[in-house]
């Protein structure tokens, strides 16, 4: 069963494909919820908190359960959403500084999968290649 989001940007800002199955990428994209890191950038020390969400219905987006990871449950395309919320670690406390948010389409071919990322607006922030390097481990 495909779980897609009617309002899916009609525009990508990047296309590329993941070497893993379909259901072993959901499995690892799903794993990045409520994932936490630290960078430095300049001289501020800056945390990322990452969220991951998946189309519910063709409106709306909830919560990954692992009913959803089984087998078998989800095929063809899943539509999900990824926050991605910055927070400079100042003297006085947490200041955010972006809060990005993606959408991505994972797409089954086979033995690889197919994704596609949306930017939500243009601010200023990470952009499509960002989450890209995000999605494969890279540091950013």
């Amino acid at each position: 069963m495909r779980r897609i989001y009617y309002r899916f940007p009609q525009r990508v800002d990047l296309s590329f494909a993941m070497g893993m199955p379909f259901n072993e990428t959901l499995k690892y994209i799903a794993g990045l919820n409520n994932e936490e890191s630290t960078k430095t950038t300049g001289k501020e020390l800056v945390k990322v908190k990452t969220k991951v969400e998946i189309a519910v219905d063709r409106a709306t987006f909830g919560e990954i359960t692992p009913d959803f990871l089984r087998p078998g449950v989800i095929t063809e395309a899943v539509d999900l959403r990824v926050s991605v919320l910055a927070l400079a670690l100042r003297g006085g406390g947490k200041v955010p500084i972006a809060n990005d948010i993606f959408y991505l389409r994972l797409s089954d071919q086979q033995s690889r999968t197919d994704i596609d990322i949306a930017k939500e607006g243009r601010g200023e922030g990470l952009d499509a290649l960002d989450m890209k390097n995000l999605l494969l481990g890279a540091p950013k």
